[in-house]
């Protein structure tokens, strides 16, 4: 009878029948640790996307509003406005400030606001970045000199400003201007083009605007008739 020799007894064997080595170990925790960093990656990711998703949300309402709101303003002025704009410049090299005598006033929070006399419109520095503020004016009870104004009111109505210019357009001549004096141009413009930027938008904005005013009327007085 021929008996086959046993397997020498290996004790590596038998603790390895009985668990994971300590290389096996350290691999699955490399592996765990991979997956959980990939899966706290995508949902950072989507959490910075919806973040971002939101933002890019309140800022395009907030420039619909605005351009809405201005739109519905100039195009309802009437002809005889006074209007000036850019006669005194700012450090920004751009237009100064938009001053419009008579007509409706706009942003009237408060009902004793619709009985300003102008209403102006200037970009400052404010908190964060610059700020398009709207003042609501009055002639004082002294004047020094015509043209004079107080304020009894002011808002910002546009914060967190890049950069803000406007220009204006004028029919007969077929040119846009950086400002406009009414002692040299007593017409209120045709067209008011805006540009403007806020901080947290790349995008460069820019609208244009109908000032209501009797094209017409105005090629009557110069003698070119009505078309």
């Amino acid at each position: 009878m021929f008996i086959h020799p046993k397997a020498p007894y290996s004790r590596s064997a038998t603790v390895r029948s009985g668990g994971f080595t300590l290389l096996e170990v350290l691999v699955a925790m490399a592996l765990i640790t991979f997956v959980i960093g990939g899966v706290y990656g995508i949902s950072g990711a989507a959490v910075e996307l919806g973040r971002s998703m939101s933002e890019a949300r309140v800022v395009e309402t907030r420039v619909t509003n605005f351009v809405s709101v201005w739109r519905d303003y100039f195009e309802n002025l009437p002809p005889d406005i006074r209007f000036s704009a850019g006669v005194e410049k700012t450090s920004r090299g751009g237009s100064g400030a938009l001053l419009i005598e008579g007509g409706p006033m706009p942003f009237a929070w408060h009902p004793t606001l619709r009985q300003a006399e102008a209403v102006e419109f200037r970009v400052e520095r404010g908190e964060v970045g610059y700020s398009l503020v709207v003042r609501h004016l009055q002639k004082p009870e002294r004047a020094v000199k015509p043209g004079d104004y107080e304020v009894i009111a002011e808002m910002p109505l546009l914060e967190g400003l890049e950069s803000m210019t406007w220009q204006f357009y004028e029919p007969v001549d077929d040119e846009w201007y950086a400002n406009w004096d009414p002692k040299k141009r007593p017409e209120a413009p045709l067209f008011l083009r805006l540009q403007f930027q806020l901080g947290e938008d790349p995008r460069r904005h820019e609208q244009v605007f109908w000032v209501a005013n009797d094209l017409a009327h105005r090629r009557v007085d110069q003698g070119g008739g009505r078309p």
